[in-house]
Order: structure tokens, then sequence, then C-alpha cells
């Protein structure tokens, strides 16, 4: 189990002190959660409120919530005390680390509203209580898919844009929200500014939309970084296709015209082409089959921006 955060207990005296260490020390280097969890409830036979261990309980359990009454614990303990601590940064540490895995159950939960105060009010990095911790702990970007996640789920559509314009970084959870944001937004059809929101996301992750609907299968485990980054996310978002059937159809048509025209879809080269003629595609496709020379990933998207693929 990976180390994150044990801090030395503060509030324990003698034996019991460094019994505690030594059951956290013994549970963050153990390989199995099993063995993590048991060596984690010895610590709180010893101390109830220890938070490193509450942590670990909660990490191990798999009812959200049930996990999140642990959560709640944890940070309690954190907030309520200050015996723990040898000073603020290992607090401050901690409570970012308790309060992410907060925020992923409130989400399972669908408790959004209070979901997005924690984040607004302690997670985002634009929070500057929080920033230098969460810079330190390099989850700043996944809380942000986070919140845009949030964001769509409660349709938060004008939301969305005015935070995505304040934005300066452009990541994966960045493009799509505002993308179907705009589409949700755009006015009789007239696509032409979701085609380039389109066409950029897809510059950030090029097998995005294919993990999202289903065209590719989860990585291997010894896949590239950036494959399992595309996959995770498409986890998150991939729901996001059912908010409604036209952007659907809208977002399978690109990946399709895409799909042919990169040979991501050789081996099944004609069903697709009839799946993208039922998408009204087909035009797009035969028109770009025609004038492509450059095969690679960038040139097929730059040229399908171009020519204003998708605008409508």
């Amino acid at each position: 189990m990976r180390k994150k955060n044990q801090k030395e207990p503060q509030n324990a005296n003698g034996k019991s002190k460094k019994r505690i260490t030594q059951l956290l020390s013994m549970a963050y280097n153990s390989e199995s959660i099993s063995v993590a969890a048991n060596f984690a409830e010895k610590v709180l036979t010893i101390d109830p409120d220890e938070p490193n261990a509450l942590m670990i309980k909660a990490d191990t359990t798999e009812n959200t919530l049930l996990r999140t009454a642990i959560l709640r614990h944890a940070i309690s303990s954190v907030e309520d005390s200050n015996e723990y601590w040898n000073d603020e940064e290992d607090r401050d540490d901690l409570l970012l680390a308790l309060n992410q895995r907060l925020a992923f159950s409130l989400f399972s939960l669908g408790e959004y509203e209070e979901l997005l105060k924690l984040l607004e009010d302690k997670l985002l990095n634009t929070n500057p209580g929080y920033a230098q911790a969460a810079a330190i702990i390099d989850e700043t970007l996944r809380m942000k898919d986070l919140y845009y996640r949030t964001l769509v789920q409660i349709r938060a559509w004008q939301k969305i844009l005015a935070f995505s314009m304040k934005d300066d970084e452009h990541n994966l959870g960045w493009a799509y929200s505002r993308l179907i944001a705009t589409f949700m937004l755009s006015p009789n059809q007239n696509y032409s500014v979701c085609a380039q929101m389109f066409w950029d996301a897809l510059i950030l992750g090029v097998d995005v939309p294919f993990y999202m609907l289903g065209y590719f299968e989860e990585p291997d485990e010894d896949a590239s970084p950036k494959m399992q980054e595309e996959f995770n996310f498409s986890v998150m978002f991939f729901d996001i296709l059912s908010i409604s059937e036209d952007f659907f159809r809208w977002f399978s048509r690109g990946t399709v015209l895409f799909g042919l025209l990169s040979g991501r879809m050789d081996n099944e080269h004609e069903r697709m082409l009839g799946i993208l003629d039922t998408l009204e595609g087909l035009e797009d496709y035969e028109a770009m089959n025609k004038i492509l020379v450059e095969r690679d990933d960038a040139a097929i998207i730059e040229m399908l921006a171009a020519h204003k693929c998708l605008a409508k």
C-alpha cells in the first residue's frame, strides 16, 4: 500500500505512541489491502480518532456511505485537535488528502451541492490556503476534472462556460465540459463553434472518444501513462453522452469519421462506414479521404477542423 501523509502521532505517549507509529508504518508498507486494513484497525483500538488510520480504513472500505462517514470522522479529528501535528503544513497535507477522498465519495452519493462547496472552498487550486499543498500532491487537475464533471451532472452550462473562460489549465476536463455546455446552448443546431471545440479536445487525447464510446478496451497495466490517463478520464466522463441523443449522434459522427481516416477502424472498415452513413457523416469522409495526404493524427485533425467538419 502506497505511503501517503503518514504523520507520527502526537497525542499518544510512551509505548502507545511507539506502537501506533509501528502499526502505521506496517500498514503503509503493506502490499495487501486486507493486511493494511488490519493494521489500521489495531491503531484505532489504541486511538479511535487517529486520522491516518481512519484514512487507511476509508481506503479499504467498499461501501460508499460507510467510507464517507469514516472520512468525515477523520476530517473532524484533524480539524478539532492540534495534538496530532508537528506543524501546520503536516495538517494541511492530510486534510487535503482526506477532503479529496471525500469529494469522490460525495460524487458517488449524488451529494452535488455539498461537493461543489467542498471543491470551491477547499480543493480547487484557486484557493490560496490549499494551492501549495495541492501542487505538492499533484491532485489539482483531478479535482478540477471532478468540479467540471459535477457541473455537467447538474446541467450548469453557463457556470461551466464562465469557469472555463478563467481556467488557464486546458486539460481534458476543461475541453469536454465546455464542449457539452456549448453544444447544449447552441441555437438551431449551429455547431460551428462546437466543431472546433471537438477537434481541440481530440488533440488533447486522441483516444478518449474511442474509450468513451466503447470502441477501445481498457489498456493493459503496462500501457503508457498517457493511455492510462485517457482511459481513466473517459471512465469519469463517458456518461455525458447520455445527456442528449443529438449530442451522442454528433459526437459519434466525429469519432467514427476520425477513426476511419486515421486507420483506427481498419478491422471493421465497411461496418463503420455503414454506421457513419447512418450518422450522416459519409459525405465528409469521402471528401476528406480524397484530399488527405498526411495521415498522422495531427494533420488529420487540422484538416477536419479547417474544412468545418461537424459544423452542422
